[in-house]
């Protein structure tokens, strides 16, 4: 039992990180991600200005979109193993491997996405600057 719980936790915990990713991409699409202290790509320069923080975030846009799929996906995976595993304790592996590759695939995609970002808000022309 403690087993399951532990699973539903993981499955859960990566279903909230692809959710996170999944508002940064869609608030930034909508212009309603603004410069802040909690949410989105904090790097020294996507935080240097508004316009180096917008670009900075439409530039990781599509790994932050294979970032939330792939998570979404992984946790659908590892909860359909899940249940199969009720039938057959052999499926309980399958979904603990489908969580931890969904966890690595999302950190991995949001790192290259943060990489992406800082360059594109380093490339950004400075705001005030003529």
């Amino acid at each position: 039992m403690e087993e399951a719980i532990g699973l539903v936790a993981a499955v859960l915990g990566l279903v909230v990180a692809a959710g996170a990713a999944h508002y940064v991409r869609s608030a930034t699409r909508d212009g309603a991600l603004e410069r802040n202290a909690f949410l989105g790509l904090r790097t020294r320069a996507t935080l240097s200005s508004d316009r180096a923080w917008r670009e900075g975030h439409l530039a990781a846009g599509p790994w932050l979109v294979a970032a939330v799929r792939g998570g979404y996906l992984a946790a659908a995976a590892a909860a359909a193993a899940a249940l199969a595993a009720m039938a057959a304790d052999a499926f309980l592996l399958l979904a603990w491997a489908a969580v931890a590759v969904g966890y690595a695939v999302l950190l991995a995609l949001l790192v290259i996405g943060t990489v992406r970002a800082d360059a594109a808000a380093k490339a950004s022309p400075r705001e005030g600057a003529r």
